[in-house]
C-alpha cells in the first residue's frame, strides 16, 4: 500500500487488530511524566465534526469527551492540541505525537482518531497505534421516497451528493460503467450535502456512517442511513483507535486499559450516542 493522504487512510483502511499490540519493555517513563505534571496533553483533528469540532465557540465532539473521560480516570486534567491534517497521516503522527511541528507547538501525550491498520503502523515505527473504539463504515443516506432499495447498486438517475474529493467521489464517478458520473454533485462538507437531500436536491448521500448520522441527527428517521461496500475495493470498514509515541508504551498500556474499561461499561457507547452516532462496536477475532 502506497502512502494514503489523511482523507484516504479515515476512509480506506484496512483493520488489522494486531497493530495494535503494546509489548511491555523497559524505557521512558511517560505515565510517570504525565502524572507528574498533572495533565494529560491529546491531539484531536480540527473541524472533524462529529468527532472533533466547534459549537458555539467550544471544543466538543465524540473524540473531545473521550479524551476528557480518559484523563479524568488517570486522575489528572486535560489539555487539547487541534491538529490541522497534513497531507498524509504519517504527517499527523509526526506532528502530534513524536517529533512536532516545524513551526512549533510541541506534541502531545496522545492522538485521537487514528486508523488502526497494521501496515500503516510497520511503516511509522515511530508511533504506537493501540485500542480501537470504533469501526467506521461507508453508508448511503436515502429519500425512501426516490430510492427503495438502501444498496448501491440500486442508486436511481437522479443526483447523489458526495463530499468533493472523497473516497465515495472518487468510486461514484467510475462505478457501473460510469453510468453515475454525471448524477453525482460535489458538496464541501457532509453538512452541506445533506442539507441538499433534505431539500430535495439529492436522492441520496454516500459518506461515512459517523458523519451522515451525525449530520441528519433526530431527521434520520426521515432518511434511512445503510452501511454498504464499495465493490472492487480493499474494504468498506476500518478501524478508529488512538496513537503515542513509540517510547510511551507504558502509557498506552494504561490509557488502553481505561478504553477497554469505557468499551464494556457503556461509557463509549454513551458518547457516541450523545452526538448522534451509531457506535460500532469491534468484532473480537
Amino acid at each position: 500500500m502506497t502512502d494514503l493522504t489523511r482523507r484516504q487512510l479515515l476512509s480506506f483502511s484496512a483493520a488489522a487488530l494486531a497493530a495494535g499490540a503494546i509489548p511491555r519493555r523497559a524505557g521512558a517513563r511517560p505515565l510517570d511524566d504525565v502524572t507528574a505534571a498533572g495533565r494529560l496533553r491529546v491531539a484531536v483533528y480540527r473541524d472533524n465534526p462529529p468527532f472533533s469540532f466547534h459549537r458555539d465557540g467550544t471544543l466538543v465532539g465524540v473524540d473531545v469527551d473521550l479524551a476528557r473521560t480518559i484523563a479524568e480516570r488517570l486522575g489528572v486534567g486535560i489539555e487539547y492540541m487541534e491538529l490541522t491534517a497534513g497531507e498524509t497521516v504519517a504527517d499527523d503522527l509526526r506532528n502530534a505525537v513524536w517529533k512536532g511541528h516545524y513551526l512549533g507547538g510541541g506534541v502531545a501525550d496522545i492522538m485521537m482518531h487514528v486508523p488502526y491498520e497494521k501496515e500503516f503502523g510497520l511503516r511509522n515505527p515511530e508511533a504506537v497505534l493501540f485500542a480501537p473504539y470504533q469501526r467506521e463504515h461507508f453508508a448511503l443516506a436515502r429519500n425512501p421516497m426516490r430510492m427503495t432499495q438502501p444498496m448501491l447498486a440500486a442508486l436511481p438517475d437522479e443526483p447523489v451528493g458526495v463530499e468533493i474529493d472523497s473516497i465515495p467521489d472518487f468510486f461514484l464517478l467510475g462505478a457501473f460503467g460510469g453510468r453515475l458520473r454525471d448524477r453525482v454533485v460535489h458538496y464541501m462538507t457532509i453538512p452541506l450535502a445533506v442539507a441538499a437531500l433534505e431539500k430535495g436536491e439529492v436522492a441520496a448521500v454516500v459518506a461515512t456512517q459517523s458523519q451522515v448520522e451525525a449530520a441528519l441527527g433526530e431527521r434520520v428517521k426521515n432518511f434511512p442511513v445503510t452501511p454498504v461496500t464499495f465493490p472492487g475495493m480493499m474494504t468498506s470498514s476500518w478501524d478508529i483507535g488512538l496513537a503515542v509515541k513509540d517510547n510511551s508504551r507504558d502509557l498506552a498500556y494504561a490509557v488502553g486499559d481505561i478504553v477497554a474499561a469505557l468499551l464494556e461499561d457503556g461509557t463509549v457507547a454513551g458518547v457516541f450516542g450523545k452526538y448522534g452516532v451509531t457506535h460500532n462496536a469491534i468484532p473480537t477475532e
